[in-house]
């Protein structure tokens, strides 16, 4: 090219072009020539000059334009903007590659500057609709992850996420197959007929779960872009496109999360990505799901271990429950015994040690079984927290402490030998008086060594009620802070008195659940004994409340 001041020339090459074009004087100040792609972009038959009076009313008619021509006629620097946007005055928004280009003029004059736009409007339009994609399914997967992470039940989970990711990929319908032994069954459906439930296929068959079992990864498939097994499919099940999630256990495809759709998709990168993630996501909370099943399992059998009453003891009519603060996998350290020995007296134990989970479950279950044991051999009720308090100073922590009651009571003269050990005050109700605390308070177990306990000595009536409980039901509170309480438990024992020893346990923790609005912070343990000096005939079975939230 010859030079910039030859404009006839640079018009002639020009002038023609498709793409918008246009030479700007950096002396002047002003545009000396545009082609006609520009001048019709513009939508103005007459060319405008002036720059800096809002030129070219529209495409340039921004100051960052103005400054850009600028800074390329006085600096000689090239520049370009990627995507330049432009709304159109009949509201048509596009986007252009804008190129700044100084041309030599005149020595010691401003730069020249040839400007093109190229028209970038359908590469931006797929990226912006990528992105809006991206950001929905984004979004849509957090919304999965809070469903994922709300539950800790492995069936309600691929129940929930299945609605919600067959929504969200706009499928027709979806399904959940899971592996049983040798085969594949359907065991959840959704847009789907419900008789697919239960639809089985042999491992070796073709099927769409073997199928993503033996990728091992997320497949997707249409019509216009499927292999022979895959079209195979899709002609069996009468589908346009399929989208199928592995769900992995120890690097064992166990189940297949499945969308289909009835006419052919388009697959883009932001979908399979999302399915990649969910299946990360739900391989990862089953897994979470199995441990805390195992778990809760464990700690299920743990628990009925701590808690062991006979069904039927002479003299005496009994009443026990136990409720968990938690409905996890968390142990308390709460512990009742009720022990028969011969002759008519029967043990009763009540205990807890201080704070939650295996640990203090291992160090329940020591000091349970050796006051049963001291118990059996002298049950005395000094001796067996004297032996207990050794126990827990050997297999406790420093920071580890258990309170306890024991008694020994007989069926028959009603006569009740106990000692205390830091532990909740029992309460005894005599018919037609007031309810009472059996106080004569020791030290907590495992806080001193050669403790002697000096037991302490009462005589039940028939009729008179006694009941062990631990600091979990006094310690029921609102959210506000206040606690339930000594006082408080006494009324409600009062008003139940009367009730079957079988019912009284029941009726205090509903008492205090209810004052703490559903909210308890530590469990509850209680046993309520009535000494009716004959033996009943029948069983009564352990009550038990399953642990709410």
């Amino acid at each position: 090219m010859r030079p910039a001041n030859d404009w006839a020339r640079i018009a002639m090459l020009l002038e023609g072009a498709t793409f918008p074009a246009a030479l700007w004087s950096g002396a002047e100040l002003r545009f000396m020539w545009m082609n006609r792609a520009f001048i019709d972009l513009t939508d103005d038959a007459r060319p405008q000059y002036d720059l800096l009076g809002m030129p070219v009313r529209g495409f340039l008619s921004d100051t960052r334009s103005a400054v850009r021509f600028i800074d390329a006629a006085y600096t000689g620097q090239a520049l370009t903007v990627p995507e330049y946007e432009y709304k159109a005055p009949w509201g048509e928004t596009t986007y252009w590659q804008l190129s700044y280009l100084p041309l030599p003029g005149r020595i010691g004059d401003p730069f020249d500057v040839l400007f093109t736009a190229v028209d970038v409007t359908d590469h931006v339009s797929s990226r912006l609709s990528a992105e809006r994609e991206r950001d929905g399914l984004h979004s849509a997967m957090g919304l999965i992850n809070r469903t994922i992470l709300s539950s800790l039940d492995g069936d309600e989970i691929l129940q929930r996420v299945l609605v919600e990711a067959t929504e969200v990929f706009k499928a027709d319908w979806g399904w959940i197959a899971e592996r049983d032994d040798d085969s594949w069954v359907f065991r959840n459906v959704h847009g789907w007929p419900a008789e697919m439930i239960g639809l089985r296929f042999a491992e070796d068959d073709l099927s769409l779960p073997a199928l993503a079992s033996s990728s091992r990864a997320v497949v997707c498939a249409t019509l216009s872009r499927a292999d022979s097994q895959e079209l195979a499919l899709m002609e069996r099940h009468d589908i346009g496109a399929f989208l199928m999630v592995p769900i992995m256990h120890r690097g064992e495809v166990t189940a297949v999360m499945g969308f289909c759709w009835d006419t052919e998709v388009e697959f883009t990168h932001p979908m399979v990505e999302l399915a990649e993630q969910l299946a990360v996501s739900l391989s990862l909370a089953l897994e979470n799901a199995r441990q805390f099943e195992n778990e809760r399992r464990i700690n299920r059998t743990l628990q009925a271990a701590f808690f062991t009453a006979p069904a039927l003891v002479p003299g005496l009519e009994l009443g026990h429950l136990y409720h968990s603060a938690s409905v996890g996998t968390h142990v308390g350290g709460d512990f009742y015994d009720v022990i028969p020995f011969e002759g008519g007296r029967t043990g009763l134990v009540m205990g807890d040690v201080s704070g939650r989970g295996m640990e203090v479950a291992a160090l329940t279950a020591l000091v349970k079984s050796a006051m049963r044991a001291e118990a059996l051999r002298l049950p005395a009720p000094g001796d067996v927290l004297g032996h207990a308090n050794e126990i827990v100073l050997k297999g406790a922590s420093s920071t580890e402490f258990v309170s306890a009651f024991f008694g020994t009571l007989d069926g028959g003269s009603g006569h009740l030998s106990y000692a205390l050990a830091g532990h909740p005050s029992p309460i005894l109700v005599r018919s037609g008086k007031e309810p009472v605390l059996l106080t004569d308070q020791q030290m907590l177990l495992g806080v001193q060594p050669g403790i002697r306990y000096v037991p302490s000595e009462i005589t039940l009536d028939i009729g008179d009620l006694l009941v062990l409980y631990t600091d979990g039901l006094v310690d029921a509170g609102t959210r506000g802070g206040e606690r339930y309480g000594t006082d408080r438990l006494l009324e409600a024992v009062c008003v139940c008195a009367d009730q079957p020893a079988e019912e009284v346990p029941e009726s205090l923790f509903l008492s205090a659940f209810s004052f703490a609005e559903g909210h308890l912070a530590d469990d509850v343990a209680i046993l309520a004994v009535r000494r009716t000096g004959i033996v009943e005939a029948g069983e009564q079975g352990r009550l038990e409340l399953a642990g709410v939230a």
